[in-house]
């Protein structure tokens, strides 16, 4: 159970939401400490320089009272030199009586030497003869200085004592420090308690705030194992003008459509995969059943007749002829399907299409209305894939309207070669129109396969069409006839 707990905590804690708050709270820790310090070294200066400035404030007072005194006893020179112990233990008693008990003075002669002390049973710090000599050379105070003591540090300042322009001596002053470190210690107990609820304050509207603004991610996390859990459709809806997690949010809904678009893609060519196999076997089985009747029926005996044998051995080579068609067929949509690579070429639309034209056809009518535009028009193309696009549509136009009129057309415009094929057919219903480009699809009107053929000629020709990056498009009016329109890029 505890293995269980810690191992709960530790996950906890090394959540997103946990390490941005702890980082937040660690990064204000270090900032109240660092102000923390800078108070209590900020604070410790003001005192020291609050208690010199009292020390100053006394020696001033004391200064003038014994100036008074000398009043009446010649010049301040006189004094010193008369009575140099009375004056030192006048300095010593002055300053004492006017800064207070907390206060200790130690006078020094002019040689540094130890003249009086008050109190005189004290236990005084002493500053150097540095420090000493300095105020006697310069007869200004000297720094403030803090001696560390066993009995406790204590803060020392010495002052040239003058009378009248006259050098008695160095005053110094010392006071314990034990005050300025009670107030010191209640400093940093305040400024630590009230750093404490602070951070205690902090992390808790550091969780909330993190939590909050990590929500969207929670989302975002949920969608992503909607997702993987096979729900293609799941979305994080979030709005992208938010912050930078909305534009993430939004990146990732447009890689989900993406995938279920490539996922549709997929079924959907499995799918087609899997007609194009059944419609292709049951294409196939039909010449393949005929030719196995009829070698069947030649078995029995029926070859010994001349006028049986030429019938089986014609509609023999007849369904042959239609499983060699229906194999190329299915050759050619699977080396388009294979995106195999072409050999463009230059050539002339006008010349190609009249030669494949010239080539009569059952079904094609006597006559052929041409309206080439004038002149070379030259396409960039595979020329292979040109003559099987319009060798198909020429097969297709002679089969579904025997006979009929035919208008084929050729023009230049925005860049393309515009071939147009009209023939005036019975037309395409409205029905079987929308399905003229898929694969195996005949018509209401032609569903047999002696009439219909295999109903590839239009995949094949839009699938090659579209191999050259160009376009085709049919239209068509029942009982009006039909029109192609294919577009290929023009040279260059």
């Amino acid at each position: 159970m505890i293995r269980n707990a810690a191992h709960r905590v530790v996950h906890a804690l090394s959540s997103l939401r946990w390490r941005l708050t702890l980082v937040y709270i660690g990064l204000l820790a270090v900032l109240l400490a660092a102000l923390g310090t800078y108070q209590y070294f900020a604070l410790r200066a003001s005192l020291i320089a609050n208690h010199v400035a009292a020390m100053q404030a006394d020696y001033k007072a004391a200064h003038a009272l014994l100036v008074r005194l000398a009043g009446g006893q010649g010049s301040g020179r006189q004094l010193c030199a008369r009575a140099p112990v009375l004056a030192s233990r006048s300095i010593a008693t002055l300053l004492s009586q006017t800064s207070g008990r907390s206060t200790g003075v130690v006078v020094y002669a002019n040689d540094l030497t130890f003249a009086a002390q008050a109190p005189a049973d004290a236990d005084l710090p002493r500053l150097d003869d540095d420090t000493l000599s300095r105020v006697v050379a310069t007869r200004r105070r000297s720094d403030a200085t803090v001696i560390r003591r066993r009995n406790g540090d204590a803060l020392v300042v010495a002052f040239p004592f003058q009378v009248k322009s006259a050098l008695c001596g160095v005053a110094q002053m010392s006071t314990p420090l034990a005050a300025f470190d009670s107030v010191l210690g209640d400093e940093v107990a305040l400024t630590a308690l009230g750093g404490g609820t602070v951070l205690i304050v902090a992390l808790l509207l550091g969780l909330a705030l993190t939590g909050r603004t990590l929500r969207p991610l929670r989302r975002l996390t949920h969608t992503a194992e909607q997702l993987a859990a096979g729900d293609l459709r799941a979305r994080s809806r979030l709005d992208p003008r938010s912050d930078e997690v909305g534009l993430m949010a939004q990146s990732f809904d447009n890689m989900a459509d993406r995938i279920e678009a490539a996922f549709a893609a997929q079924r959907e060519s499995e799918a087609q995969v899997r007609r194009f196999i059944d419609d292709a076997s049951h294409e196939l089985r039909t010449p393949v059943t005929a030719l196995k009747g009829y070698i069947d029926v030649l078995r029995r005996g029926a070859g010994r007749d001349p006028a049986a044998l030429d019938a089986a051995l014609a509609a023999m080579a007849r369904e042959a002829e239609r499983m060699r068609e229906l194999v190329l067929d299915l050759l050619t949509l699977a080396r388009l399907d294979a995106h195999r690579p072409s050999t463009p070429e230059n050539f002339d639309v006008n010349l190609e299409l009249d030669g494949i034209l010239d080539d009569s056809i059952s079904g094609m009518p006597d006559v052929v209305k041409r309206d080439f535009a004038p002149g070379p028009l030259e396409v960039r193309a595979d020329r292979s894939a040109f003559l099987s696009i319009m060798s198909n549509l020429i097969a297709n136009a002679s089969k579904y309207a025997p006979g009929a009129a035919q208008r084929w057309s050729t023009a230049a415009e925005a860049g393309r070669v515009r071939i147009e094929a009209h023939d005036d057919g019975p037309g395409i219903s409205p029905v079987d129109l929308p399905h003229v480009f898929e694969r195996f699809y005949r018509g209401e009107k032609t569903r047999a396969r002696e009439e219909g053929g295999s109903g590839l000629g239009l995949s094949i020709v839009q699938g090659l069409v579209h191999a050259q990056g160009g376009e085709v498009a049919i239209r068509s009016v029942e009982g009006s006839g039909t029109t192609v329109t294919v577009w290929l890029p023009l040279a260059p």
